[in-house]
């Protein structure tokens, strides 16, 4: 297959039903449909807009757009996707219906130089729909694409055996110039990794991996305010404990009495990091989450927005005031970021894509968190706290998918995002079947660069793992 990748600018392609060619717009006999375009860049914003005519008179208002492959009705007369592939359409007005009409959504990427060294590999996606979707090869050396010449001396190898792999081109276009890609399309549900070989330089050391999946890969979430950049804020609070730790109900108890103060209880979101116990979560490097975060050493021990540690101690009333005081002080800035979310789960495989909208021009990242509340496990307690709920441990972190590398958890770069602009990220996470998947919910956080480091600005939850999170403006 080939196709193109390009920022679309194209000239409206007024097609006909059942033909080939351009239709002839002088004929206004019967029932006839347009379409702006046959060609749209699958970023969410570039659209194929449908009208309908019966006679020559617009009936687009009475008419309904179908997809051909599910037979499902739209609610507009417009298509718009984030997933390359080639859609089939027909519109049905009254006992009028067209024949098919194929739009094609084609992937945009970066191909941009960059300040790299030596032979290296990205991916356009590193998520594909089984049998519909590709991912294409980006190879750079020296930080340059390689040009058409130098790409046909490429060759690809299966990571797990080291065989060579054939892989069906693509033809790219960027800034008017013109490449051309090797790219993989999955014939079944799993994850395959590749490495390059480029004249006597190779990425065996570094492969990339692709992960095919067989459901749909969540849309962009409808922002309802396209202008607006003035988010609700909320505090992310990590709470470092331990079923073995005697003092921690203290802590359990000051967060159990916030979850229901009206007052503080929708502005922040809660995890709670295990160390030393069955819950805790090990990390790429090896070590735990929570011995990475307690730079204190101590437990019970609490931090807000990954960063700044509260001054808590073996009182409850005590860790209240250190949580009401925190949520005060991070929140006495504004979000410099919204948070929108959508999911798709299913053979225990999770799809998140978290969309990032920027109220100021910066560098964000985002992170997203799978947590599991409803955790029945005997807690040591050492004070006077004798509620059942102490043994029950809510948000629970199961997964942290924040890390990109070394200690930094304050999410995956996302580059640069001008204000009112939005930005996406796809996260792929395997749920184990031993959790209660009716207990899970996510929580997810942006962060900016301040001062020459990460901060992160805002957080949100989910109430479940198949619910999204909308923009929130105040």
């Amino acid at each position: 297959m080939v196709a193109l990748f390009a920022t679309l600018t194209t000239t409206s392609c007024l097609y006909g039903v059942g033909t080939d060619e351009g239709m002839d717009i002088e004929d206004t006999s019967g029932f006839k449909v347009e379409v702006s375009t046959n060609v749209i860049s699958a970023n969410g914003e570039d659209t194929a807009v449908f009208r309908a005519l019966y006679n020559g008179e617009d009936v687009t208002a009475e008419a309904t757009l179908y997809d051909n492959a599910t037979d499902q009705p739209y609610e507009s007369m417009s298509f718009s996707t984030y997933t390359s592939g080639i859609y089939q359409f027909y519109v049905i007005w009254g006992e009028n219906r067209s024949e098919v009409i194929d739009v094609m959504a084609v992937q945009a990427m970066d191909l941009s130089d960059r300040d790299e060294q030596g032979l290296t590999v990205s991916l356009s996606t590193n998520l594909v729909q089984v049998g519909k979707q590709y991912a294409a090869f980006i190879i750079r050396y020296d930080g340059k694409v390689l040009e058409p010449a130098e790409m046909e001396k490429v060759k690809i190898y299966n990571a797990e055996t080291d065989n060579g792999v054939a892989l069906e081109w693509v033809a790219a276009l960027y800034n008017g110039k013109e490449y051309v890609l090797p790219s993989y399309t999955a014939n079944k549900a799993g994850k395959k990794s590749f490495w390059v070989g480029y004249k006597t330089k190779n990425t065996r050391e570094t492969p990339v991996t692709i992960t095919a999946v067989s459901s749909a890969i969540p849309a962009r979430p409808v922002d309802p305010q396209p202008t607006n950049t003035d988010f609700v804020h909320r505090t992310m609070f990590t709470q470092l404990t331990g079923t073995w730790c005697g003092w921690c109900p203290n802590m359990i108890e000051a967060f159990h009495i916030m979850f229901e103060d009206e007052q503080y209880k929708d502005k922040f979101v809660h995890t709670a990091v295990h160390g030393g116990d069955t819950f805790s979560v090990k990390m790429h490097n090896g070590r735990d989450l929570a011995s990475i975060l307690n730079t204190s050493g101590g437990y019970p021990y609490t931090i807000a927005n990954l960063a700044y540690g509260l001054n808590t101690n073996n009182s409850v009333e005590g860790n209240i005031g250190a949580i009401m005081g925190s949520i005060e002080n991070t929140l006495k800035t504004p979000a410099y970021a919204g948070i929108a979310v959508r999911t798709e789960l299913k053979d225990n495989i999770l799809l998140v894509r978290a969309s990032v909208k920027a109220a100021q021009d910066g560098e964000y990242s985002v992170g997203a968190w799978l947590v599991e509340s409803g955790i029945y496990a005997a807690q040591s307690n050492y004070t006077d706290i004798k509620e059942d709920y102490i043994d029950i441990h809510e948000n629970v972190v199961r997964i942290a998918d924040s890390n990109p590398e070394g200690n930094n958890f304050f999410g995956h770069p996302m580059g640069f995002i001008s204000k009112g602009d939005s930005a996406d990220y796809l996260f792929i996470m395997d749920v184990d079947p031993s959790w209660n998947v009716e207990n899970c919910h996510l929580v997810l956080f942006a962060s900016t660069i301040q001062h020459n480091q990460y901060t992160m600005t805002n957080a949100v939850k989910t109430t479940s793992l198949t619910s999204g999170v909308e923009f929130e403006y105040k």
